[in-house]
């Protein structure tokens, strides 16, 4: 996933980056429904290695963030409760032998699942995202 920021410090190695606000961006005429509340400005401030001291303050750059926990978040978000209605139905319906009492254990085998993949799937969207600079932006 790749975002546009600027340049607005340097320490040694490292440079603040703060990124573009999508909602700031857009020009705000209200298309769009917001479904989260606005942030804070310093949320969008993120600290980037520069071992080559090739950004300065004030450049214009596009930082890419890798993707593949959000990607293991959604299967395991997803994939869990989904096998779990099956798991839920088969199993009733084996011990019980009703295909009433069967839907009502894949109910609940889909709750049971949404239960346990919730907690992981938020353990996985908050590993440290590793950012990297791939390019200066057009101004």
């Amino acid at each position: 996933m790749r975002h546009r920021g600027i340049v607005i410090q340097r320490e040694d190695n490292r440079i603040s980056v703060k990124m573009q606000d999508s909602a700031e961006t857009c020009g705000n005429c209200k298309g769009c429904v917001r479904l989260t509340p606005r942030r804070p400005s310093e949320d969008y401030i993120v600290q980037i290695n520069d071992p080559k001291n090739e950004y300065a303050v004030g450049d214009e750059v596009i930082v890419e963030m890798g993707v593949a926990h959000l990607v293991k978040a959604v299967a395991v978000l997803y994939g869990v409760p989904f096998v779990s209605l099956f798991l839920g139905y088969v199993l009733t319906r084996w011990i019980f032998g009703s295909d009433p009492l069967a839907g009502l254990g894949g109910i609940g085998g889909v709750l049971i699942g949404a239960l346990l993949a919730r907690p992981v799937a938020r353990r996985l969207t908050q590993k440290e995202q590793e950012l990297k600079i791939v390019a200066r932006a057009c101004a």
